[in-house]
């Protein structure tokens, strides 16, 4: 049997005089736009990767008469040209295609036949499922065709299930009716069930480059559920994580002509060569190894045996845990699965169904493990009950993260009492909320008043790949160009959504005062050691037989060198006192100070830690007055580190000398009523540390 094709497109593109005269109102000739329009079209199909799609051209009014038809009868058919054949869309078809309209005119049902024609015999070894053909042209050159002879072309094209789509002129508007052709062409149209579009409507269509839609190729297996119950199922692939381009063939370029090549291209070959000898190695002749530090360890086939194997391709229930214990951080990006019961089993259909609706009544969701083919790595998937009203009731199957994947990031609390607002500070969010609503982001003259949809919003990064590859494609060494204005509009905020917004916005600038903050110069140690002077005395000439002397030195300090600038560690109660009287605040003072009790907790040469605690203690009494919040949080923090560092030492002073964390009994501004409750947020805070390695372990490595 010959391959199919899923369809053949023959586009008939007006070339004649009648298209040459530039609109008023576009202020583009019918032809520019004809032709726009027709090279959109074979982009978008070559950018598709439809391979199962053919692409022929035919010029209407062309200068030459070029079709196979002229030529069973001569004088007939003229100004008919077939400029490309049926074919797997190609660059070079856009490339070929005229300019400039010539000064002849052709007949549209000539080649409208033509093209019929080259469908039927015009293409050999191959079987076309669906025919269209798209004809471009403004009808303003009328047809010699009678009635009779337009009814048997027209059935001719019935039977041979041909789609006519005209794109151009609006059919069915009657005040631009101005010959019979109109109603002709749109007898063609509705006779074959066909559309007709004009400009505007058919080139927004092709604004953007779409995917073509593949039916998703079903996953057949068993959804086991404990030893006896197993379910037969299909899975689908609803989002799927496909790059934006897919395998494209690198062509060589000459360096002469600074073009690519036609005849030449890159192709790979993977080969194994032996260093030692300078040889290559058959693949047969070769044994596996892998890199275990600067070891390679063979691995023979004989131990392939004893690795771990996966088991059977399968979906295995290992259990059902509640739905919030499924939150959205702890599943993966890869994609998207539906699962329902295999199709033609009725009762398995009926079990997948009643599953769903347990789950959702129970507020479950199902933990499995996939195996996707037979000795394969396993992978764990969540099964969450879904209710779609496309595609039915069915289970979505999202891949889980596990725990190395999971990113933990801890923020300071936000219910201080400097972080409180307002009832009008939260009634003007409230506001700005509503007012920057995206499912009523147009008035009602647009078709839909939502902007960027889910499931319909394309990929302004994808588009404008597309685009550069079509642009490299026709013009090899032009520089690439900025983005469409219309890949530009995704980024912004849609008019209605910004003018009901700025209202908010202003009450948010006023409700909200901001201060600008310098930033703090970097500390340099240069800069904070104080500058010192430098007098050199001269040398007094001694008599010959006394020794000679060196010449003194003298050093004279800075008078400022003596003022405190920062929190030291040789007296830092002191150092904090006197930043103090300078009217510096515990907040601005509390980093400094944290940093240089750790440095003495922790770089405690003697084992004295008494002036680490008695800079602890002032620290402490100090935040009892103003902000509790400080020391607790920064104890907390301290603690977490300690306990992954396990200093148990540091962890001992603090314990004995009880400086814990600030209760609510000791300040009312504290939001720890007990040591309890610290314990048990020290508990529950998430690791935020790097794994501490065995020193054995890196002493392994290093003997490797």
């Amino acid at each position: 049997m010959p391959p199919k094709i899923d369809q053949g497109l023959i586009i008939i593109l007006d070339n004649g005089r009648n298209v040459a005269n530039a609109d008023e109102k576009d202020k583009k000739s019918f032809y520019e736009m004809a032709r726009e329009c027709a090279a959109r079209i074979i982009e978008t199909k070559i950018l598709s990767q439809a391979k199962n799609s053919y692409v022929g051209v035919i010029l209407l009014g062309s200068k030459n008469t070029k079709n196979s038809v002229a030529e069973q009868a001569p004088g007939e058919f003229k100004h008919i040209e077939l400029l490309s054949a049926l074919q797997t869309p190609t660059w070079q078809m856009i490339r070929e295609l005229p300019e400039s309209p010539s000064k002849s005119k052709g007949d549209w049902m000539d080649a409208l036949i033509v093209a019929a024609d080259h469908f039927k015999n015009g293409v050999y070894g191959v079987k076309i499922i669906k025919t269209k053909i798209i004809l471009l042209t403004n009808f303003c050159t009328l047809t010699k065709y009678d009635h009779d002879e337009i009814q048997q072309v027209l059935n001719g094209f019935k039977a041979d299930n041909l789609e006519v789509n005209v794109i151009g002129p609006n059919l069915y508007d009657e005040g631009h009716i101005k010959n019979n052709d109109f109603e002709l062409a749109r007898l063609f149209v509705e006779e074959t069930k066909g559309v007709a579009e004009p400009f505007g409507s058919a080139m927004s269509f092709l604004l953007f480059h779409q995917r073509k839609s593949v039916n998703s190729v079903a996953w057949n297996s068993d959804l086991s559920i404990g030893p006896d119950l197993k379910i037969p199922i299909s899975s689908y692939i609803k989002i799927d994580d496909k790059p934006v381009v897919g395998k494209w063939t690198k062509k060589v370029k000459d360096p002469v002509t600074s073009k690519p090549s036609k005849e030449e291209a890159i192709k790979k070959e993977r080969i194994f060569y032996n260093a030692e000898n300078h040889s290559k190695v058959k693949s047969d002749s070769r044994t596996k190894g892998y890199q275990y530090g600067q070891q390679i360890i063979p691995f023979t086939q004989n131990e392939e045996t004893e690795l771990y194997a996966s088991g059977e391709k399968g979906l295995t229930v290992y259990g059902f845990t509640h739905k919030e214990n499924i939150q959205w951080q702890c599943l993966t990006d890869v994609g998207l699965s539906y699962i329902f019961g295999r199709k033609g089993d009725v009762n398995a259909q009926q079990t997948v169904k009643c599953l769903v609706e347990c789950l959702l009544e129970l507020n479950l969701v199902g933990v499995a493990r996939r195996v996707c083919i037979s000795n394969y790595a396993p992978k764990m998937y969540a099964l969450i009950p879904n209710v779609d009203n496309e595609n039915g009731i069915c289970l979505s199957m999202i891949q889980l993260c596990y725990k190395e994947n999971i990113k933990h990031m801890v923020f300071p609390p936000t219910n201080l009492k400097k972080y409180s607002c307002t009832d009008a500070q939260v009634n003007a969010f409230k506001e700005l909320i509503e007012a920057m609503d995206l499912t009523k982001a147009y008035d009602d003259t647009y078709d839909d008043t939502e902007a960027f949809p889910i499931g319909e919003t394309v990929s302004p990064t994808a588009q404008y790949i597309l685009d550069c590859i079509a642009f490299r494609s026709l013009n090899p060494a032009a520089p690439l160009p900025p983005p469409r204005d219309e890949i530009m509009t995704l980024f912004k905020v849609p008019p209605l959504v910004e003018m009901r917004s700025r209202g908010a916005l202003e009450k948010i600038e006023k409700l909200f005062p901001l201060n600008k903050i310098e930033p703090r110069p970097k500390k340099n140690k240069q800069q904070q050691e104080s500058p010192q002077t430098l007098t050199v005395l001269p040398v007094t000439k001694k008599a010959e037989n006394e020794p000679f002397e060196i010449p003194k030195i003298s050093l004279f300090m800075d008078k400022n060198s003596t003022e405190t600038t920062s929190i030291g560690t040789m007296n830092p109660i002191d150092d904090y006192k006197a930043l103090t009287n300078k009217g510096k605040s515990l907040s601005d003072l509390a980093t400094e100070m944290t940093e240089s009790i750790q440095s003495l907790l922790y770089y405690n040469l003697h084992d004295d830690s008494k002036k680490a605690v008695n800079a602890m203690k002032f620290f402490r009494n100090e935040c009892i007055k103003s902000d509790p919040s400080i020391y607790n949080n920064w104890l907390q923090k301290l603690k977490i580190s300690l306990n992954h560092e396990k200093n148990t030492k540091v962890l001992e002073v603090i314990n004995e000398n009880e400086l814990n964390v600030i209760l609510k009994s000791e300040s009312s501004l504290s939001t720890y009523e007990n040591e309890d409750s610290q314990l048990y947020e020290n508990d529950t805070i998430p690791n935020t540390l790097p794994v501490v390695i065995d020193p054995e372990v890196d002493a392994l490595f290093d003997e490797m």
